[in-house]
């Protein structure tokens, strides 16, 4: 918080003090060893890292490590993403019975499909896994959550209504973080559903309001038809 405030001192000291755990973290996404002084996503890192800093809310629920992570990652996969679309030739002259030269080009674009998909599955998992971790707290888990999820799109798009509502009320919200708990009783003041029926998803709603208070890119898109 001092640091949001203006300190500059205390935000490069804490930068130094975790540079380990920036190249740790990079050298994950990577699946290499990540030289500091001459890999770009070192540079990425740590101005995710800073990005990080001043983003955190305690308010999020998790931990300011997760939430680093969470972004060094996700800025991290970005960037390699963007240089593998740059590698990929835009245009390649070539005649009508130049099959083979058409192959190859076939052949790269094939090969960053592959290579996006699986990018994309990473971010997925590591979204999930920091989900996860938040849920702890709450005491539940992610097979608790799929089991408490509504059968009928109706009954989701009610409970993901009433999860907005947690987050955009201060007190609410206050309450679920703070005493990890979901405020029935003063959360039935605001909505017209039933109290019994916010208990039987209640394990759901709060799952769903994790999820619209964090940056999570992928987990919002399953959301994102009943964000409205």
């Amino acid at each position: 918080m001092e640091i949001q405030r203006g300190n500059v001192r205390l935000e490069n000291d804490l930068i130094e003090q975790y540079i380990p755990f920036i190249r740790k973290t990079t050298a994950k996404v990577c699946k290499r060893y990540i030289n500091t002084s001459e890999d770009d996503e070192y540079s990425i890192a740590l101005i995710a890292f800073n990005e990080a800093i001043h983003q955190y809310s305690p308010d999020k629920g998790s931990s300011f490590l997760s939430f680093a992570s969470l972004v060094i990652r996700r800025r991290v996969i970005d960037f390699i993403r963007q240089e593998q679309r740059r590698k990929i030739p835009l245009s390649i002259d070539y005649h009508d019975d130049d099959n083979e030269n058409m192959e190859n080009v076939a052949e790269i674009h094939a090969s960053f499909h592959e290579y996006h998909e699986k990018q994309e599955r990473e971010y997925r998992r590591e979204e999930i896994l920091h989900l996860n971790e938040q849920l702890k707290a709450f005491k539940i888990s992610l097979s608790d959550v799929a089991k408490q999820c509504p059968k009928h799109q109706d009954a989701r798009e009610n409970m993901v209504k009433i999860a907005k509502t947690v987050v955009e009320i201060e007190g609410l919200r206050s309450t679920l973080m703070t005493k990890k708990r979901l405020p029935i009783k003063e959360l039935t003041k605001h909505i017209t559903m039933s109290r019994k029926t916010i208990e039987r998803n209640r394990k759901y709603i709060i799952a769903v309001s994790l999820v619209l208070m964090e940056d999570y890119r992928y987990l919002k898109d399953y959301l994102k038809e009943w964000l409205g």
